[in-house]
């Protein structure tokens, strides 16, 4: 980390306190004229840093900014060390994620944006990703996928992202089959699981979970505008981004049974009438389980039915 950054760090961690400019020079071994530089760009990104006479610095409430020391303070020790990057901008979480993996990213290494000018969906669809008002992540896992139920991550993050509101909020969201979040009928998140492979060895190379999350967004485009919801309660992003980085690793750390049992008892679906198409023909059908392999099981006029892939409608009215 650079001077900004490790100035952050000790700011974030003195709990609001005042601190020298001469001790803050000498726990980063540097001279004072480095760290006021990197106190004058500390508020040039938006943090208000007061500087008193006699009195030292102290850093001041600087709202909802996102930062990888921020986010830090609210993970659990084991998850720490994890690299953190927080961009100001970025065409899509996922693709930039994926190139970090190209390039040997370590497991774990988490990407967050203030916005993204072109989020992605399943099935090319986009994902309106706003600045300021949403939580907008990807998460690299690279492990040997062997430990992990890895056909499950997607339905990991769904869970994830419902406890880790429900731990912050009185929210209670629940999961579209496979990976929307809906609140109020409306959908607050999408969750986009990217893989890629190594042909040769038949192996799954990395994992890249996407995750946009609606916390305050109220204004959608055209079209978007009845579907798309909000979670609608000031959460601080950063402590979101921990929460469901945190839940996430808890939820890939249990068994599959386990897994299975959390997401049906989140599900949206499960007991209502659903709609969907196979074959090119529209079925309509009854919800009524979802397997130990995550896939939905309906019953329709023809008999029972199982779906691995692919998009359902739902009568939520």
């Amino acid at each position: 980390m650079g001077v900004k950054e490790e100035l952050l760090k000790i700011f974030e961690e003195s709990g609001g306190k005042e601190l020298s400019g001469q001790i803050l020079a000498d726990r980063l071994h540097v001279s004072r004229t480095a760290v006021w530089k990197g106190i004058v760009s500390l508020n040039s990104d938006g943090y208000r840093i007061e500087a008193g006479k006699g009195k030292g610095y102290r850093l001041l409430d600087s709202g909802d900014l996102l930062s990888g020391e921020r986010v830090r303070i609210y993970l659990p020790q084991e998850l720490r060390e994890n690299e953190i990057t927080v961009l100001k901008t970025v065409d899509s979480t996922n693709i930039f994620a994926k190139k970090r993996a190209a390039d040997g990213a370590k497991n774990g290494t988490l990407i967050i944006s203030e916005e993204q000018t072109n989020g992605r969906g399943r099935h090319g669809n986009s994902f309106y990703s706003p600045s300021a008002t949403g939580l907008y992540m990807s998460v690299i896992l690279c492990e040997d996928f062997s430990n992990w139920d890895s056909d499950l991550i997607t339905i990991c993050a769904g869970c994830s992202v419902c406890m880790a509101i429900e731990g912050l909020t009185e929210k209670k969201p629940l999961i579209k089959w496979v990976n929307d979040i809906y609140l109020d009928d409306k959908k607050i998140c999408g969750i986009l699981s990217e893989a890629t492979f190594d042909y040769e060895a038949k192996t799954i190379d990395s994992i890249v979970v996407g995750i946009g999350i609606n916390i305050t967004t109220h204004s959608f485009p055209e079209g978007l505008e009845k579907k798309a919801g909000m979670v609608g309660v000031h959460i601080e992003r950063a402590e979101l981004a921990a929460k469901v980085y945190e839940c996430l690793f808890k939820c890939l750390k249990r068994t599959r049974e386990e897994n299975i049992i959390e997401y049906k008892s989140r599900s949206l679906v499960l007991g209502r009438m659903v709609e969907f198409t196979k074959a090119n023909r529209l079925y309509k059908a009854k919800a009524v389980d979802i397997d130990m392999k995550g896939q939905l099981i309906v019953e329709t006029e023809e008999g029972t039915m199982t779906l691995n892939s692919g998009e359902i409608s739902v009568k939520l009215q």
